[in-house]
């Protein structure tokens, strides 16, 4: 199986899921030849996203403004303006605020947009053309350098908050934005090559999904103690169980662990078998949870991605109900849609 072979429009409702921005109704107009790759993908929602942006008004906000000036306005700050004579040219060092569309949130938007112009960036002539675009209408802000840290200092609230999905566009970008070990230079990776933020992005779909379409249940990620007698020294070094997506209902627990590899079941030279590991933790969290009241017959059940095939096995392992299922991505969106609350009902 070949994950580069989902439909550019079905990892963009991976990606609208993961985020929480997905519309109902939605119509994405992508093609092979608009879209060759989530990179473009990307661009394209970035530069649509900032266009938009531009119609309806940046986000703006307060920043302090320090000047040495002949009209007086906010603070005057008389101890610099002494210590600088200002007073004898009738000027005066001021500080206020001023209301600007330069802050952090823009300013992402145009770093990103400044890393998608890169020569090695491989977006169609289109796509760059657009990103070129959506620069210039941000032409007045500020240029920085995104680290992974710049994320975390922006806040998002009721007037700014549809920026959300913007910035997770360039958040996901800029992870995927990494240098090459040979030549020292960067380039942005195939994120369908990028094990690890596929996996959260696919655990995060699954888990707005059910939040979403499984009304009847109290969706969560669910942290599991050990079951045991043990010290507070071991309890520090124990490793922490947190389940992708528990489904709590009143008749019916399940844990449900999401696992983006390219098939559920190892290749062997005589048989196929399922993942071990995957295996073993998965009856971890069934395990230790049924210890809990209410919790005593909780099903466990292993979700894969799949091309061209879908696959459901079910079976009992030490009393509990376990299923191994896998999601063909390849299919319509509606497809994929009846089958995931298959999956979850």
């Amino acid at each position: 199986m070949s994950l580069q072979a989902i439909p550019i429009q079905n990892i963009y409702f991976l990606l609208a899921y993961a985020w929480n921005e997905f519309r109902e109704g939605e119509q994405v107009d992508v093609d092979q030849t608009d879209c060759p790759d989530v990179h473009n993908l990307l661009a394209m929602v970035l530069s649509s996203g900032i266009r938009k942006l531009a119609t309806r008004g940046m986000d703006k906000g307060y920043i302090v403004v320090t000047e040495e000036t002949p009209r007086l306005r906010g603070r005057m700050r008389l101890l610099p303006s002494y210590q600088k004579l200002t007073q004898l040219s009738g000027r005066m060092i001021c500080e206020f605020d001023e209301l600007t569309a330069d802050t952090l949130p823009n300013q992402i938007l145009k770093a990103t947009c400044q890393r998608l112009l890169q020569k090695a960036s491989p977006l169609t002539n289109e796509n760059r053309g657009s990103v070129h675009h959506a620069r210039e209408l941000l032409g007045d802000i500020s240029p920085i350098q995104i680290s992974g840290r710049t994320f975390h200092k922006v806040q998002l609230h009721r007037n700014n908050r549809h920026y959300r999905m913007l910035l997770h566009v360039c958040q996901l970008l800029h992870e995927l934005y990494l240098p090459e070990e040979r030549s020292g230079s960067r380039r942005f990776r195939n994120i369908l090559e990028e094990e690890t933020i596929m996996h959260r992005v696919f655990e995060a779909f699954v888990r707005n999904f059910a939040i979403r379409h499984c009304r009847d249940a109290s969706v969560s990620a669910m942290k599991i103690k050990w079951d045991g007698i043990y010290s507070d020294e071991v309890r520090a070094v124990l490793p922490g169980m947190m389940t992708d997506v528990t489904l709590d209902r009143a008749e019916r627990k399940t844990i449900l662990d999401c696992k983006f590899y390219r098939d559920a079941l190892v290749k062997g030279r005589s048989r196929d078998h399922l993942h071990s590991a995957h295996l073993y933790q998965l009856s971890a969290y069934i395990q230790n949870k049924s210890r809990d009241a209410g919790w005593e017959n909780v099903e466990g059940a292993l979700l894969y991605p799949a091309i061209e095939h879908q696959r459901s096995l079910k079976f009992e392992l030490l009393g509990h109900q376990i299923a191994i299922y896998s999601i063909d991505l390849d299919q319509p969106w509606r497809t994929i849609h009846n089958r995931l609350l298959e999956v979850l009902g």
